[in-house]
């Protein structure tokens, strides 16, 4: 049987799309190539096509993921939303309820700082774009200071967000997204 010309490719993305979510989920450590390659109905050996190792497979991971935020940030400025909407949705229990769906910084961000300097580089490249495109929201600041609002922003609704998911007392998890918000409002 034949494949169309673009099955490897539309394969490989398939495996990096159910691997985002699944490694978003229960982290790098908590998912085997097994299960990715079940969850995309695909066998283990085929795997080794598209990956040279799972480490690999983190790095394109995290420069997907990565992007899809960005993407979803610009999706968001360009509807006319602003950036108190941006922290607004960010720190909703949507959000926190739904890790595979999510940021990948807040999901991912502590396994990252122990993988290869490929999967750091590829976060650091995503994170940068992030920060740069939410500077731009500060066009009156001068270029450092829009960065560093962006980044202590960018700081500020993660860590609410993952503290927000840490707690098992629902009424503290939504006191922290709430607390998490006024905070990073106040920043702006």
């Amino acid at each position: 049987m034949r494949y169309a010309k673009d099955h490897k490719e539309k394969t490989r993305q398939r495996i990096i799309e159910v691997a985002a979510q699944n490694f978003r989920e229960r982290g790098f450590e908590g998912e085997g190539i097994a299960s990715v390659m079940q969850s995309a109905g695909l066998t283990n050996g085929a795997f080794f096509n598209h990956f040279t190792s799972k480490e690999d497979l983190a790095r394109e991971v995290v420069a997907y993921a990565m992007a899809e935020r960005l993407d979803f940030l610009n999706e968001r400025i360009e509807k006319g939303g602003n950036t108190a909407a941006y922290i607004e949705s960010y720190l909703s229990t949507r959000h926190r309820d739904n890790p595979q769906q999510g940021c990948p910084i807040a999901t991912l961000v502590a396994d990252v700082s122990r993988r290869s300097e490929p999967v750091r580089e590829a976060f650091a490249e995503g994170m940068d774009a992030l920060v740069s495109r939410l500077a731009e929201q500060w066009p009156g600041l001068p270029k450092e200071e829009a960065r560093s609002k962006a980044i202590a922003l960018y700081a500020l609704i993660n860590g609410a967000l993952q503290m927000a998911r840490a707690t098992k007392d629902g009424v503290l998890s939504d006191e922290i997204l709430e607390a998490g918000k006024r905070a990073a409002l106040a920043l702006l």
